[in-house]
């Protein structure tokens, strides 16, 4: 994908995923709001073992075929697509089917999963849509894979959250419970699955290749799976990184305290939104560079990620620790209570964003085992002190075992990147950018809040300014990129034009 295709899939892309951000926050919103904190807590702990479940029933084939397809197609390859999708998957649906009874099954049984009745149901209501919801993500995988980017962000990051919210507002207005809620969760993947597999249908247009001697399909499922299952067990321990916390905050300290922590944990993931853009804009690009021994462009594709990464997510995360309680307060009361554990995870946010996307770089190099390495080190981390610190220190233990398990797997990854495989980012350039990032959303902050307080009015003044200024530069890009187009136009329509002369006076002579 050249530049310019890949700033504008990456401009769009991310135009959905600041959609799906704010869709989610609005049904965290509206459940907080409507249900207060303990109901709150519930949910997020169906929600929390949905997640985990469903990763584990695609079990990084998703991954496997984003890799996958497009170095086949950069091979020139393409007729082996089909095929590559029949090795993702037949397992994929046996094994979520799998994953879907035993999870009846283990919550079926009282007292064997730690979860309140109300959530043992809920539970129960949704295991029939794992399946459906790793259909769903394979098929996300291989609209990846074949640079159909913005079309599966508008899936996940519009049309799912959007039917999401549709469906959480109609149950809150109608006074439903959790069951109710559940069901408005769960319910729209059926939909989302059933156009995502059909476009993948409409998408891959080569002719496939002629059926392959059973030890060759052997051999390229081995491989396939060598590769995915190593990223299935990676996908499930950041599953269990992403949620962990949550569950055991409802464990030792109660529903309302998980709903408070829960809420906390969305914060913070809207502001991971760039760093998903990045991993499913840039993922396929790197694979097809690092495919044919291009590390050039692997390399300059992850600098311009990281310079991103940098600018866009400081400003968040520094907003966040300026402002937080007013933040908190939008979801209703005593959620403020969650600001400290907000500013310990913020704080380590801002030094985890600053090594940009080695975990799409090690991905799409084929390093899943190191990755899987490095992500079950900061769940042993992430493990370890949320059983020692959260009954000491409460929310804060959990935000504390959370920013080491971040900051572990971070410092991993970027230690692999630069001394393993050899790919760094100009760290002049992304020290220049946080340090930008720094005065004008930290120092700017600070001025305003002293100014104004840190109410919502303080908040409110300073997202104003910041939008000011990202619209501003945003448009002085723009600008200069127009102008970089037209005077390429423009030296390409002079060579051209040297070259009808040169023509037309051969000819003449």
């Amino acid at each position: 994908m050249n530049p310019h295709r890949l700033a504008r899939s990456g401009s769009l892309t991310f135009a959905f995923v600041v959609t799906g951000a704010v869709l989610a926050f609005t049904a965290t919103l509206v459940v907080s709001n409507a249900s207060g904190a303990a109901a709150a807590g519930q949910f997020f702990q169906v929600v929390a073992l949905l997640a985990i479940a469903t990763t584990l029933s695609t079990f990084g084939a998703d991954t496997g075929l984003v890799r996958a397809v497009p170095a086949l197609t950069a091979r020139g390859r393409a007729g082996g697509i089909p095929e590559v999708l029949r090795i993702a998957g037949k397992p994929v649906l046996v094994l979520a089917t799998a994953v879907a009874g035993t999870t009846a099954l283990a919550v079926a049984v009282p007292g064997l999963v730690p979860v309140p009745a109300e959530v043992r149901s809920a539970v129960l209501l949704a295991t029939p849509f794992l399946v459906l919801g790793a259909a769903m993500n394979l098929a996300f995988g291989a609209l990846r894979g074949l640079h159909r980017v913005p079309t599966f962000s508008f899936l996940q990051n519009v049309l799912l959250p959007c039917l999401r919210v549709l469906a959480v507002v109609a149950v809150v207005a109608l006074g439903g419970g959790l069951l109710s809620l559940t069901a408005a969760w769960t319910v729209p993947v059926l939909v989302v699955a059933v156009v995502a597999v059909a476009l993948v249908r409409r998408a891959v247009t080569a002719p496939a290749d002629p059926a392959a001697a059973p030890e060759e399909v052997r051999e390229r499922s081995r491989a396939f799976w060598s590769f995915a299952s190593a990223r299935g067990v990676t996908a499930v321990v950041e599953a269990l990184l992403e949620w962990l916390d949550v569950l055991l905050v409802a464990f030792f300290l109660g529903p309302a305290a998980a709903g408070v922590y829960g809420v906390v944990n969305r914060c913070i993931r809207v502001g991971t939104m760039l760093d998903h853009t990045a991993r499913i804009v840039t993922g396929p690009s790197i694979s097809a560079a690092l495919a044919v021994g291009d590390v050039a462009t692997a390399r300059s594709v992850f600098t311009r990620t990281t310079a991103v990464l940098v600018a866009g997510a400081w400003p968040f995360y520094l907003t966040l620790i300026v402002f937080g309680p007013a933040v908190l307060s939008f979801f209703g009361e005593g959620f403020d209570a969650g600001y400290p554990a907000l500013l310990v995870i913020a704080s380590a946010m801002l030094l985890a964003v600053s090594a940009g996307g080695v975990q799409s770089l090690l991905l799409m190099a084929g390093r899943s085992r190191w990755q899987l390495l490095n992500k079950s080190a900061a769940l042993a981390v992430a493990v370890a002190l949320n059983l020692w610190l959260i009954p000491q220190w409460g929310l804060v233990g959990a935000a504390t075992a959370w920013a080491a398990s971040v900051l572990t797997d971070t410092g991993l990854a970027l230690f692999q990147s630069v001394r393993l495989l050899g790919i760094a980012p100009r760290w002049s350039v992304v020290g220049a950018i946080a340090l930008t990032a720094a005065a004008v959303a930290g120092g700017g902050g600070l001025l305003v809040r002293a100014l104004l307080g840190a109410g919502t009015t303080g908040l409110l003044v300073h997202a104003g300014l910041l939008g000011l200024l990202v619209g501003g530069a945003v448009a002085v890009l723009v600008v200069r990129r127009r102008g970089d187009t037209r005077a390429r136009l423009s030296a390409e329509e002079a060579t051209a034009g040297r070259g009808r002369t040169v023509v037309t006076m051969n000819l003449h002579k």
